[in-house]
């Protein structure tokens, strides 16, 4: 019999991928996505830039550790005060505004240390901007694809945006680490001033519709509707109780004692090179998948994905040779891109765009306040008790918290609209 015309799911399957092109074609949307991939460009890079950059000084460990700090404390303690402006007043020019201070803090940053005047106070301050920006950046970032985009396609916008971060990070650090050998540290960090100044060119001419904001009385009072919008939803606050204390009981181990494992047990650095690698490969397939592929139960998904890392703790813990952890690590970057496009696409749809970066700022606080901790105490806990029992106790607490977060209501009945 002759060919009777394509098949259906090859039929749905183009279309799919045809829905995602358009929103591509999307003028707004591509400006934005475009702003935001080439900031994450030169950011992907700037770590290994500031690190060496530090260390070429003379400086210690212990003043690595503490300019890297500086650049942290400040995007916690500011996260509010972002959410806060992010709500009162046009979202792109926060963004905006806050490019062109992390541009001009890389620039002073890069001049100070190809003429070789660097210091640690003064990289300290600098890190300081950079990070203070940053609180003001991601509160905004985080609410303004409901803004451009419309609810059917919001899924896909957060894979995209999610497509951006993963690719950087796979091919960041290795390219950092190139240019730092062949022009120096300096060179890394102007790439990474330009690449700031570039978002902001194309997020400038991002045109955003109004919005009609109620007016409001005070900014303490803003932060008491934002926190009661928060609270007010059992699935927001029980999922950042749990994302807080994964990245202290979890991910902070992984981190501290990962690379002592890839350094003892799996061949040294470019073990733990591998491992990250094959850890941002897994985000970018989730992103491309849910470009065509629709969840529904978006926070039972994510609970789901995220028991890939009782696999690679405990491949970790049981001293697997290196493919073993790489593929782990593989499959935990494709619960983590899962994981922040479903959640980022389901606080856009169910949560007041008004009122959504106060929330996203309570979320970001909550999620990042024990990390510090976590990484802290891991090493003396670790020299005390042993290496494998700190990884054994993140497995079990991952398994543990997923059942728990599994008996809120909430959790198992929300659902999305299909595409």
């Amino acid at each position: 019999m002759g060919d009777t015309g394509t098949a259906p799911g090859a039929a749905v399957g183009r279309g799919k991928w045809r829905d995602a092109a358009e929103l591509l074609a999307d003028r707004r949307f591509r400006r934005f996505f475009l702003g935001y991939a080439t900031s994450l460009v030169g950011s992907s890079m700037a770590p290994v830039a500031m690190a060496f950059a530090v260390l070429e000084t003379g400086a210690s460990a212990t003043a690595l550790g503490l300019v890297f700090t500086a650049g942290v404390v400040p995007s916690i303690v500011l996260l509010l005060a972002g959410g806060v402006l992010a709500d009162r007043v046009s979202r792109r020019t926060v963004m905006v505004v806050a490019d062109v201070v992390c541009a001009a803090a890389q620039f002073v940053f890069a001049a100070l240390v190809l003429t070789g005047t660097a210091e640690v106070w003064s990289m300290m301050l600098l890190a300081a901007v950079r990070g203070g920006a940053a609180a003001f950046y991601q509160p905004a970032l985080t609410a303004m694809p409901p803004d451009l985009v419309e609810p059917d396609r919001l899924q896909r916008a957060n894979s995209f945006l999610g497509l951006a971060k993963a690719i950087p990070d796979v091919a960041g650090p290795a390219v950092a680490g190139v240019l730092v050998v062949l022009g120096g540290s300096g060179v890394v960090l102007v790439v990474d001033g330009v690449s700031y100044l570039l978002s902001a060119v194309f997020l400038a001419g991002v045109r955003v519709p109004r919005r009609s904001a109620p007016k409001r009385e005070s900014i303490l009072g803003d932060l008491r509707e934002g926190w009661a919008e928060f609270r007010s939803r059992r699935w927001v606050w029980t999922g950042v109780v749990q994302f807080a204390l994964w990245n202290m009981v979890v991910v902070a181990p992984f981190m501290v004692l990962g690379p002592v494992v890839a350094r003892d047990g799996l061949g040294g650095a470019w073990a733990w090179g591998t491992i990250a690698a094959a850890q941002g490969a897994g985000a970018v397939v989730a992103g491309v998948v849910l470009l065509r592929v629709q969840v529904r139960r978006p926070l039972v998904t994510i609970v789901l994905v995220q028991l890939s890392w009782v696999f690679l703790l405990g491949s970790l813990a049981l001293g697997l040779p290196l493919p073993a952890v790489a593929v782990s690590a593989f499959a935990v970057g494709v619960g983590l891109g899962v994981f922040v496009a479903l959640w980022r696409t389901t606080e856009q749809t169910l949560i007041p765009r008004d009122v959504l970066s106060r929330v996203t700022s309570y979320e970001l606080l909550g999620a990042y306040a024990l990390g510090p901790v976590g990484l802290a105490v891991v090493g003396p806990v670790s020299d005390s008790i042993g290496i494998g029992p700190v990884l054994w106790f993140g497995v079990a607490w991952q398994l543990l918290s997923s059942a728990a977060i599994l008996l809120v209501p909430e959790v198992r009945s929300t659902r999305l609209d299909p595409f």
